[in-house]
């Protein structure tokens, strides 16, 4: 990896994020029917934030310029309290390939916000990547997709809302990560959205689901509370820091292949070939995307 140029890499840290995303949906998958989402997610990010602030305040200081509080504050609630809502929330109506599907249109409209704000360059590469990647996900979970009811509509608004906060959140973030590193600012984000999760559940009343978990439920929530947390968020936020906000928002397409290829090892569910088709064409998605920083990266090695 050495002389490697820090946006290739970055695509990297965001590819590996979102596959380890994947496996978190797995651990969620495993948690939830012992207690119930918002839960699950509060306890991911509590832990994540503690996971977070040990690392961190060891190495360099927390802190924030007081005009900048409010911005970042108001991008912790986006990214996790305001996204894990509408994820959690669609989940309800829709199958999760479903809304897998829906969310991949994250990079599209990252592209799109991030053009808008002059954040980057359209180009047609990195549309086309976002569109191939797209593709790649229908086809991967389109025998899995349909449901009957008449709260699909709704399910898939929530999830689209998921995909329309993340992208604000991809594009709006790098104004901070200019300032601030990717550690100073992951560590200052996640409590703020574990204590409006928190909130949420205060004000539910509901405190039943702390106390109904098993062994094995709560092996899953430290895994989300580790490598499916906190290692996750800050590989996401660091590859934020060092690229373009499309590059790393088409990785998003890894996170559900990865889900069901792992579910395949932990739940026992089938791996068909429109799996591995799809999977083959979200990699040539994210590729096409990221074609010249991949040039970039051989030369370097050459």
């Amino acid at each position: 990896m050495k002389g490697l140029p820090l946006p290739f890499l970055a695509v990297l840290a965001a590819a590996f994020s979102a596959t380890i995303g994947g496996s978190a949906v797995v651990a969620t998958r495993l948690a939830v029917p012992e207690s119930n989402a918002l839960t699950v997610t509060f306890l991911r990010f509590l832990g994540a934030s503690l996971v977070m602030l040990a690392f961190t305040l060891p190495r360099t200081k927390v802190r924030i310029e007081w005009r900048d509080l409010p911005p970042v504050a108001a991008l912790g609630l986006i990214q996790f309290a305001l996204f894990a809502w509408f994820f959690s929330a669609s989940l309800q109506y829709i199958p999760a390939a479903r809304g897998a599907l829906v969310l991949s249109t994250q990079p599209l409209l990252t592209l799109g916000l991030a053009t808008l704000l002059k954040r980057e360059r359209f180009t047609l590469a990195k549309a086309a990547g976002g569109v191939v990647a797209l593709l790649g996900v229908a086809f991967a979970l389109g025998d899995r997709v349909s449901v009957p009811g008449s709260d699909t509509v709704r399910g898939d608004l929530l999830m689209f809302g998921a995909a329309v906060t993340g992208s604000i959140y991809n594009v709006t973030s790098g104004f901070y990560l200019r300032k601030y590193p990717a550690l100073v600012l992951c560590s200052v984000m996640l409590p703020i959205g574990a204590l409006a999760l928190l909130s949420a559940i205060v004000i539910g009343g509901d405190w039943s689901g702390f106390l109904s978990f098993s062994w094995q439920g709560w092996l899953a929530i430290a895994y989300l509370m580790s490598i499916g947390g906190a290692v996750t968020f800050f590989l996401w936020i660091w590859a934020l820091e060092h690229t373009t906000p499309s590059r790393v928002a088409i990785t998003v397409t890894m996170n559900p292949v990865a889900a069901v290829i792992l579910g395949t090892f932990i739940l026992s569910e089938p791996v068909t070939w429109r799996l591995l088709v799809g999977l083959a064409a979200i990699i040539g998605g994210i590729t096409l995307a990221n074609w010249k920083a991949l040039l970039s990266g051989f030369r370097a090695r050459a």
